[in-house]
């Protein structure tokens, strides 16, 4: 994702808050903001997060991306981490939400992680095709980690 040190970021569906400090410790004056819905999940993320919320670098907030009170044209970046909206059913009121979130110029980054290359080559094409279905631009990129898992990134860049 090359997070800048001004980006404006948000997560969503952040767990356990790993990306949360990956991401954050790229900050300076910007800031992520990370949502789950799950009570524990927030609750491990602060924990795991408490120097960069206190810092201002980040804000973890227990909600539902569809409910979450997020400020339109904000953020420089979205992303999220095997999130099954973007490979599973219709995601179109989501899309269209985060594209409104988006600041000009911002882009959506679409992790997977999958045990092997048909898993993850099925989640790589859904999640294309959703993307370029909603107007964005698409560009994706895999690879091989331990254990034979396959990480994914499908990046979209609005453009209508």
């Amino acid at each position: 994702m090359a997070v800048a040190p001004d980006d404006q970021v948000l997560e969503i569906g952040c767990g356990r808050g790993a990306a949360v400090s990956l991401v954050a410790g790229q900050l300076t004056t910007g800031r992520i903001v990370a949502i789950d819905r799950a009570t524990t999940m927030v609750r491990l993320a602060t924990e795991r997060n408490l120097s960069h919320i206190d810092a201002g670098r980040a804000e973890i907030r227990r909600a539902g991306f569809e409910s979450a009170d997020l400020p339109t044209g904000h953020f420089t970046k979205i992303f999220a981490v095997n999130v099954s909206l973007f490979w599973l059913g219709d995601a179109a009121q989501q899309i269209a939400r985060m594209r409104s979130l988006l600041a000009p110029g911002g882009r959506l980054y679409v992790f997977g992680e999958r045990p092997t290359e048909a898993h993850a080559t099925a989640n790589l094409t859904a999640t294309e095709l959703l993307l370029e279905t909603h107007g964005f631009a698409t560009t994706t990129s895999s690879a091989t980690r331990g254990q034979g898992r396959v990480l994914t990134c499908v990046t979209g860049t609005p453009i209508r």
